[in-house]
């Protein structure tokens, strides 16, 4: 299952930028197109040519510590909440090539309710809304063999919803962002998966603001384990590596120091499938290693069925 475009993890920190002697860290780049940690069911793995498949993400992320570029927390009463929901729908095209690769196109819908209080700044604020359109105009699947599938993709987020740069929440981060998508999964035995999806993501600035967040490469990853008596039930472990590879800007300089976001998190998944083309998902994500962002951890269910 591929993104939630939700902007999750660091999510409408922008205008925290006007206290900045204290949370230059807490400035634009804060807001994450791409949702850490989404992709790690199966992601190799597309409907079948002529099929076509729904996909639903719901997603509660909660934070109370603030990060900085040295990886210490910052000294000030933090609450970040992040409620997301998102709804995608992947066609597959019903033809293929003579090497056996399929073509499929993708959107997906995300709105939600964010809420963010910093006590020593009187702040106090939630906002309920939609966040992007995610369009995949043509995703390529590969299955070389039985037991191996590959994916790649070029997907371009859309802002939707109300900004203003002006609250201290906001549940958009008002510019867009192009992504390149990649997914493994790999089946050594029956029992056996072992799944990886990197993306690479990359920024446009925000016209509001004159900000322009940093890009990004992030690897989503499942190792899990079915047990031969009830082939239905996976458990895993789950989880994302996050690494902002190029400097947050402002009127088009780099920020001092870089604003660089850096993150890694691990946790259980539970996988339940009712037949090959539905299924259902738990997972809880818990982050560490964070630098210049939220530490906290997400909750997420995810399922799939066939239209």
């Amino acid at each position: 299952m591929s993104s939630l475009t939700v902007t999750l993890h660091r999510l409408s920190l922008a205008v925290l930028c006007s206290f900045a002697p204290l949370l230059a860290l807490a400035s634009e780049n804060g807001a994450t197109n791409w949702p850490l940690g989404v992709n790690t069911v199966i992601p190799g793995l597309l409907p079948p040519p002529g099929a076509t498949e729904l996909y639903g993400y719901t997603v509660y992320y909660s934070a109370d510590t603030l990060k900085g570029n040295d990886g210490e927390s910052v000294p000030i009463d933090f609450d970040l909440e992040v409620f997301a929901q998102a709804f995608r729908v992947v066609h597959t095209w019903d033809i293929q090539t003579d090497a056996g690769v399929k073509f499929s196109s993708g959107a997906i819908l995300s709105g939600g309710r964010n809420s963010l209080k910093i006590a020593d700044f009187g702040i106090d604020e939630h906002k309920t809304g939609f966040n992007q359109l995610y369009l995949t105009p043509l995703y390529l699947t590969w299955s070389p063999t039985p037991e191996l599938h590959l994916l790649t993709g070029f997907s371009a987020f859309i802002p939707l919803g109300d900004y203003d740069r002006n609250d201290p929440i906001n549940t958009t981060s008002n510019y867009a962002s192009y992504v390149q998508e990649f997914g493994l999964t790999w089946f050594p035995t029956p029992q056996w998966e072992f799944s990886v999806s990197p993306t690479l993501s990359f920024n446009a600035e925000n016209s509001d603001t004159d900000y322009q967040s940093g890009n990004l490469f992030n690897v989503d990853y499942n190792i899990g384990y079915r047990f031969p008596a009830a082939p239905q039930w996976q458990v895993g472990l789950a989880g994302h590596y996050t690494k902002q590879f190029s400097d947050d800007q402002l009127d088009g300089h780099d920020i001092p120091g870089g604003n660089r976001l850096s993150k890694f998190a691990i946790g259980p998944q539970v996988f339940y499938s009712f037949d090959q083309a539905t299924g259902v998902a738990f997972k809880w994500l818990h982050e560490t290693s964070v630098k210049n962002g939220p530490k906290g951890h997400s909750l997420w269910f995810q399922f799939a069925i066939p239209l």
